[in-house]
């Protein structure tokens, strides 16, 4: 029994719904991380064949998700996705669509605050918790406003499933290989500011 609240005590911690409690040095990182999402955001690695393009852009935002719980990462990301909207390359063809794609995508990433990255296998689980969040927003975006552009041959929900998996998972595998040894380094730098594992 005494463990079953540890459990949910630490749960509670990953959530982080105190913005009373998150201090400085965590609002400097939101800062930081909103901007970096920003910048590498524009950096387009490589663009898919149906379209979308990877980047690094969630790193910053899955950064603050590990480092910092749910409650941080919602605000950075959400932050990040109403950014973007105003930035170059944003898309807007409903109101409701741009909010699925942009400050709900980016928010839905937090989800990945809910697992305390221990090492490579939990930083993988919470990495595909998040973008697999925001795929769900992706998804719903694509098959409500973006179903005619599904060719002929192929079902609207198949085309908005392969549009969005075929640029979000090599950025979630990117995101999961850099982010590991940066959370590290950012430990050893920065001791005891984490949220609970």
């Amino acid at each position: 029994m005494e463990s079953h609240s540890v459990t949910l005590s630490g749960v509670r911690a990953r959530l982080n719904f105190n913005p009373a409690r998150w201090g400085v040095q965590a609002y400097a990182e939101l800062g930081v991380a909103v901007a970096l999402a920003a910048v590498l955001g524009q950096v387009r690695l490589f663009g898919m064949p149906q379209g979308g393009s990877v980047s690094l852009e969630l790193l910053p935002i899955v950064f603050i998700a590990a480092r910092r719980g749910v409650a941080p990462a919602l605000a950075a990301g959400a932050t990040y996705g109403l950014l973007q909207l105003i930035l170059p390359g944003a898309f807007v063809y409903h109101p409701l669509q741009a909010f699925l794609d942009y400050p709900l995508a980016f928010a839905a990433l937090a989800v990945a605050g809910v697992v305390g990255a221990t090492g490579l296998k939990s930083l993988a689980v919470a990495v595909a918790l998040g973008q697999g969040s925001r795929f769900v927003c992706h998804f719903l975006s694509g098959l409500i406003f973006f179903a005619e552009y599904a060719p002929a041959w192929e079902a609207p929900w198949l085309y908005a499933i392969t549009y969005n998996l075929l640029y979000l998972v090599p950025e979630a595998l990117l995101t999961w290989v850099l982010l590991w040894p940066l959370l590290k380094a950012y430990d050893a730098a920065f001791p005891g500011v984490r949220a609970p594992r």
